[in-house]
């Protein structure tokens, strides 16, 4: 049972059929053309995802991951404004050397430095420090959920204040649900839940069924690139188009994120169950299919012993497992799951004591 799902990519299961086949299709057909040129599949590609994102956000920029759509983003909030650019602690936006600017680990910096310097960090979570957002910012960088960082989440009144901030200082606000969106959460977006509204929006992981993908949306009525100052070669493939089209229908057509809700709020109660039971849990929490134990001893071996009994997990840091399965995730291999996290504690928990 993979709870990993490749770190949120394999969004509707391994080798889905519809997309596979869409993919096989294409590729009988045409795999690569320039963006210079017209393709139907990266038409259509553009079209599903505007049918699925925020009415205001209408300019689609096409790439192949989601630190890439992280660094147009910030390429295109500097474009808008001189000004500082605010990321939020524990963050993860990716680890090339913009998106990595905006990251919050050190490690993951230290041997890359320098790094861009007009990057201020704020607690995340910490509504007096939304103060620092003002007239000298041009955007700040938001996961509205942070799952590195161990799935941690604040409060509706937190990110109310800072929509109001960025609303009344003019700043960007850019929303990175490259790990959340596409219905993660229980809703097709992790800032609907919180009435967010974001100016850019940064998309990829599942959107293409496991190829390679990331996007970037914006409003048209703001600052955008101009022909030619931002491409990409292989963004838009006719290939990825492919995926990305029968990954939308698949989402919209067969309920996922109506399942993602429903059986992540099975399985957070089967959870809660297994932290009732042992001490060596913390806490649990998550939205949808979003979810993480929090252990109070480190849990590699727990991580270890998960896939010599056929479960696949996921870590963030010393002390918590993360999951982010397949939306297609169904409440028999829920049980299955939660049987194993059960015998996984209890194996732990003799040890510990």
């Amino acid at each position: 049972l993979d709870l990993m799902g490749g770190y949120g990519v394999s969004l509707l299961g391994h080798s889905n059929k519809t997309i596979v086949q869409a993919i096989t299709n294409q590729a009988n057909k045409l795999t690569s053309c320039h963006g210079s040129f017209y393709n139907a599949e990266r038409a259509n590609a553009v079209l599903n995802i505007n049918k699925i994102t925020p009415k205001n956000l209408d300019n689609i920029y096409l790439c192949n991951s989601g630190s890439e759509a992280v660094e147009a983003a910030l390429k295109l909030c500097k474009k808008h404004s001189k000004n500082k650019i605010i990321s939020m602690s524990g963050s993860y936006h990716g680890k090339t050397i913009g998106s990595l600017s905006l990251t919050w680990n050190p490690k993951y910096k230290k041997s890359f430095q320098p790094l861009l310097d007009d990057v201020d960090f704020i607690p995340f979570g910490d509504a007096d420090s939304l103060s620092k957002i003002d007239d000298n910012t041009a955007a700040v960088f938001l996961e509205v959920i942070q799952g590195e960082n161990g799935v941690k989440f604040a409060s509706v009144e937190y990110f109310n204040k800072l929509q109001e901030q960025c609303d009344k200082h003019n700043v960007l606000l850019v929303v990175d649900e490259i790990q959340t969106g596409l219905g993660r959460t229980g809703k097709m977006w992790a800032h609907e839940h919180y009435d967010l509204k974001p100016d850019i929006l940064c998309i990829g992981k599942g959107l293409a069924g496991g190829m390679p993908v990331g996007a970037m949306i914006s409003r048209s009525d703001m600052t955008n690139f101009s022909l030619g100052e931002h491409t990409t070669t292989f963004g838009g493939n006719p290939l990825t188009s492919s995926a990305i089209n029968a990954s939308i229908e698949y989402i919209l057509q067969e309920n996922i994120i109506d399942n993602a809700e429903k059986t992540g709020q099975i399985f957070l109660n089967g959870l809660e169950e297994l932290k009732s039971k042992y001490d060596s849990i913390r806490d649990v929490r998550g939205l949808g299919l979003m979810i993480a134990i929090e252990s109070k001893f480190p849990i590699k071996d727990i991580l270890f012993d998960g896939l010599n009994n056929g479960l696949i997990m996921l870590y963030s840091g010393r002390t918590i497992l993360r999951f982010l399965p397949s939306l297609t995730l169904n409440e028999s291999q829920v049980t299955s799951s939660l049987q194993i996290l059960d015998k996984l504690f209890q194996n732990s928990q003799k040890k510990v004591k």
